[in-house]
This record gives structure tokens, C-alpha cells and sequence, in this order.
């Protein structure tokens, strides 16, 4: 059995906007999110880097959601609730309707991290009854199940910056081989916490342009000199093509294709050439049978660090003879991690169905060893194919296509 799967609703929690909405018309607007560290004090963590992209104040009474429990939900759990809610609804479903077959409804929601920030805070005492319900990496997947009453294939991987994009090839396949009708699917991610900065900033893999943040995340740029650290999710509903023509629903976009693939290399440097993302994009178009040329463009993983994006472009050079026009949202969202790729999955979807590629914040020096065409202001445009590409440490890549539904 192999079906068409579609991507009828999208739900998002960003330092943008508590809404997809809100998250597009921003990043469109080419706004950045990043500002000084508020969550915790830097001096006291002893980092070189003081900026980040955070969520700003209580989810509960932002979002009004009263699926939100603070007692057995991690932040980044809360964030996945809020942004299922939202994608859920927007996909036209009720659970609580006899339409919601809860059997044949996926959930599929990646995390690396999990709550770090509770397991800081537990750290050196008796921790709670409910510590392990708020911590463990899978309980996003698992309270956004019970939420919304999915009880199909329930998954969370936890590979690093490319989880998001595996959680939703893996939602795919799903419904593909029949496992499921309808997925959950997505990432998300809450690491702003004096652990989580620290040890990114003791790799020195994080921008300290701590006296100008809005200007640190800069992909592709000639002056990048590392990434922005962010919170955040995005959930995508897919679903069976026939089944939201039967339920009279215009999809965003359809995914035709993934590829995942690993480098085999180095546990944090991409391998040279950035062979195994061009891997991962090859096989992704192969699983869509699209030739390279048809694609319209390229929503980049683009984190803003030296070596990272030189060897995306690298692939990129690699697998389109011409590379069509290239964007990463870093600039404006920071990296989410293990909630990147969804965010870049769900902007992608936006940006098909507004016909509209969003601008690379921050991009000013061409860098000749990122020789790609960097789109800079928001522009309208039709868009039949989209990729979007995701890469992690331990070397796991993967790449989505994405076509017109």
C-alpha cells in the first residue's frame, strides 16, 4: 500500500509569535527574535554567549489552553500541546467528534533535549513523583496522545537537529504503508537553560555578537560566526490525500519525499563536501521522482556556523546544477534543534501555499565558499517543488520534498 500524504494543519510556538500566523508574517517581515538571555543570568553560568531566542512568559496564559498542566508537563512538552492544539484545529478535526478514529491517528513529535530545564532544577535533591513526566525527551509525543486521544503509532526520535525532519518523514511512512490515516507530527525543543547555552558555548559554536543580537544569526553571510540558540515547536496534521478530499480540505502542500542518510564521519564536523546531506537530498527526490531541476527552492538547514554551512552548500552544488533560490529562517527564529526542521516544514507548507519564499535575515557578505543565491526580501513566486534540509550532530542528515497539492 503507498498513499499520498498531505499537510492539512499547522500549528506553531515560536519566539515570533504563540501562532503560525504570527510566525509567518514575521519571519516574512525579515524580524528577528534574537535579544539577551532572560531565562537565567549568564554571569552566573560563566558563557561567552548572552543572546538567545526565547519564549517570553506563560504559555497557559498566553495561549489560553487549558491542556496546559505545569505539574506533569515540561516547557517543551507545553509548547508541543499548544502547537497540536492549534494544528489540530486548523486541519478542521474534533476529537471528540465520531470522525476521530483515535486508532488510526500517529503521533510523532521529536526531542533531543526533553526538559532540561527540570532536570537542572531537580539536580541535587529528592526529585518529585511527576520529575520523570516532565523530563523524559518522550513525553511530548506521549501527553500530546493523550491530549487529543491518538492512539496509533507513537514515536519521538531524538536525533539531534535533524529529529524534527525524521519525525515527520517517519509520520509519513506511516501513513504511506497504512499504518496510520492521520499523524501528529513534528518537533519540538526547549534548551535555553544554563546547561544547554553553556555546552554549546563551550564548543564555541554560538555567536557572541552579544552587543548587537539582532544582527548575531546570519546564515551564509561571509561574517557568520555562529548559530543563535531558540525555543520552540511546530506541529504538522497529515493526512491521507482521499481522506481530506473527503472531508472537503484544501491541503497546504503534499510530501512526495524524504531521504535520510548518515555521514559515518565525525560525532559534530558534517563530512567533506557535505556528502552525506547531498546524499539524503538525492534520495529524498529519488522518493519523490523529481528530477533535481524541478525543484523551485531550497528552504536550507543554514545555521549560521562556518563549516556547517559551507558544507550545505557544498551539497547544494553537488546535487542541482543550477541551485535554485536559497533561504534559511535562522536569522529570524534561531536554532530550535530537535524543532528545526519542523518549524522549516511547516514554513515550507506556509510558503507554497502563499506562494512566497521568506528572506534570509542577516545576509550581507556573500561568502565565496557559500556561493549559492541567497534570497534576501520575502518575494512572491509560484512554487511547485520545495526541499528542505536538516542536519545533526552524530552526523544524521535528512531532506523533505515538498510539492504543490
Amino acid at each position: 500500500m503507498d498513499r499520498d500524504v498531505v499537510v492539512t494543519g499547522i500549528g506553531m510556538v515560536t519566539p515570533l509569535g504563540m501562532t503560525a500566523d504570527e510566525t509567518w508574517e514575521d519571519v516574512c517581515a525579515g524580524t528577528t527574535a534574537t535579544g539577551p538571555i532572560t531565562r537565567f543570568d549568564p554571569d552566573e553560568a560563566a558563557i561567552q554567549s548572552r543572546i538567545a531566542c526565547e519564549i517570553n512568559g506563560s504559555l497557559a496564559e498566553q495561549t489560553s489552553n487549558d491542556r496546559i498542566d505545569d505539574r506533569t508537563m515540561g516547557r517543551y512538552t507545553q509548547f508541543a500541546v499548544t502547537a497540536a492544539a492549534e494544528a489540530i484545529a486548523d486541519a478542521g478535526f474534533d476529537p471528540d467528534a465520531p470522525s476521530w478514529r483515535p486508532s488510526r491517528i500517529a503521533t510523532s513529535i521529536a526531542s533531543t533535549f526533553g526538559g532540561l530545564s527540570e532536570i537542572e532544577a531537580a539536580t541535587g535533591q529528592r526529585p518529585s513523583p511527576r520529575f520523570l513526566i516532565t523530563a523524559l525527551a518522550n513525553l511530548a509525543a506521549g501527553h500530546v496522545s493523550m491530549c487529543f486521544d491518538a492512539r496509533g503509532p507513537n514515536r519521538s526520535p531524538g536525533t539531534a537537529c535533524a529529529a524534527g525532519t525524521h519525525a515527520i518523514a517517519d509520520a509519513v511512512a506511516d501513513i504511506r504503508t497504512g499504518r496510520a490515516d492521520v499523524a501528529i507530527a513534528g518537533g519540538t525543543e526547549a534548551p535555553i537553560t544554563p546547561l544547554g547555552v553553556a555546552g554549546f558555548d563551550a564548543m564555541r559554536a554560538l555567536s557572541t555578537r552579544n552587543d548587537v543580537p539582532e544582527r548575531a544569526s546570519r546564515p551564509f553571510d561571509a561574517d557568520r560566526d555562529g548559530f543563535v540558540l531558540a525555543e520552540g515547536c511546530a506541529i504538522l496534521v497529515l493526512e491521507e490525500r482521499s481522506r481530506a478530499a473527503e472531508r472537503g480540505v484544501t491541503p497546504y502542500a503534499a510530501i512526495t519525499g524524504s531521504g535520510l542518510t548518515a555521514d559515518a564521519h565525525h560525532p559534530t564536523r558534517p563530512a567533506e563536501g557535505g556528502r552525506g546531506l547531498q546524499r539524503s537530498l538525492e534520495r529524498a527526490l529519488e522518493d519523490a521522482t523529481l528530477e533535481p531541476d524541478a525543484v523551485d527552492h531550497v528552504n536550507a538547514h543554514g545555521t549560521s556556523t562556518p563549516t556547517g554551512d559551507a558544507r550545505e552548500a557544498e551539497a547544494l552544488r553537488s546535487v542541482f546544477d543550477t541551485v535554485p533560490p536559497v533561504a534559511s529562517v535562522k536569522g529570524a527564529l534561531g536554532h530550535t534543534l530537535s524543532g528545526a526542521g519542523a518549524l522549516e516544514s511547516a514554513i515550507v507548507a506556509l510558503a507554497i501555499a502563499d506562494r512566497t519564499i521568506p528572506p534570509t535575515v542577516n545576509y550581507e557578505t556573500p561568502d565565496p565558499a557559500c556561493d549559492l543565491p541567497i534570497v534576501t526580501d520575502a518575494c512572491e513566486t509560484s512554487l511547485d517543488a520545495v526541499v528542505t534540509t536538516s542536519a545533526g550532530f552524530g552526523g544524521t542528515n535528512g531532506a523533505l520534498v515538498f510539492e504543490q497539492s
